[in-house]
């Protein structure tokens, strides 16, 4: 939670490690660089090459190199063993159990990776390819991970979609011009930010949904408990234990709270690998 009027405090000095891989000669030096150039499609990082998932993965978007599709699925795949699960990586897809899937289905693709679009078929395409990933990873290396995630299918079909629904509401109703040709985003930020600025209360925090209350959402902050009653939101998409990140804010003269920006929505079914500082935060 962080309360928009406070300072951010001393800034961390981020931690580097170094890793040094040797080449045998010539002949693998050139096979790095042509897998560099593949991998920089789908925007995997430099370690991934050197890790069993790398070559897998490589070797997925060779079978379909334009597939724009195939590509953001693996985008958002090696994000998250390269760069979000990092060292904490499994050893081996075998070792990808449970929790390795459900995470990355239903808190970092949508945390991340879940893209505003005015036809609203993001969740349709992530699953899919899905889907068709591990069904081939399994053909590929032996791995029996399909039953697993058409387990998973039926929920995250549902509460993604709601998500995805919710995210393009909320965005809407902050920016009602947003998909419209002639929309103007810097403008229409720049006044949603000057309203912002007006509230003598904000705050810019992960919320839980805890209520419905007709017209009015009532909505709980991660850390804190407390409780906020928001006015105005397109109620009909809202659903209780989805988890919606962004500013609120209230003016001397109200009694409710606004909503005035939206940094994401998650699944009731991601909030257990919510960490107590974390917000969530979606690619448009």
């Amino acid at each position: 939670m962080r309360n928009r009027n406070q300072g951010n405090g001393k800034k961390r000095i981020p931690e580097i490690s170094l890793r040094v891989i040797p080449l045998s000669g010539p002949d693998e030096r050139t096979e790095v660089l042509k897998n560099l150039a593949i991998s920089s499609e789908f925007s995997m990082r430099y370690r991934g090459l050197f890790e069993y998932y790398g070559k897998e993965l490589i070797a997925y978007k060779l079978e379909k190199p334009k597939d724009e599709d195939r590509n953001e699925f693996l985008r958002s795949l090696s994000h998250y063993m390269t760069t979000y699960l990092e060292d904490s990586c499994p050893s081996s897809w075998e070792e990808c159990g449970p929790a390795f899937w459900e995470q990355f289905i239903f808190h970092h693709f949508p945390k991340l990776f879940l893209k505003l679009t005015p036809n609203e078929n993001q969740v349709v395409i992530f699953l899919n390819q899905l889907k068709r990933f591990v069904r081939w990873l399994d053909k590929r290396v032996g791995t029996s991970w399909y039953p697993l995630i058409e387990s998973f299918h039926a929920v995250a079909h549902s509460e993604l979609t709601t998500c995805e629904r919710l995210l393009n509401a909320l965005f809407v109703y902050c920016y009602p011009q947003m998909y419209q040709a002639d929309w103007d985003p810097i403008e229409d930020i720049k006044k949603n930010d000057e309203d912002f600025n007006l509230c003598a209360e904000r705050w810019d925090s992960l919320f839980e949904v805890t209520g419905i209350l007709g017209e009015i959402i009532e909505i709980t902050e991660d850390q804190s408990g407390c409780h906020y009653h928001v006015a105005g939101l397109p109620y009909q998409y809202f659903v209780k234990g989805i988890l919606v990140s962004g500013a609120i804010g209230r003016k001397s003269e109200d009694i409710y709270w606004n909503w005035y920006s939206t940094e994401g929505v998650l699944p009731p079914s991601g909030k257990k690998y919510c960490s107590s500082d974390a917000k969530c935060e979606s690619h448009i």
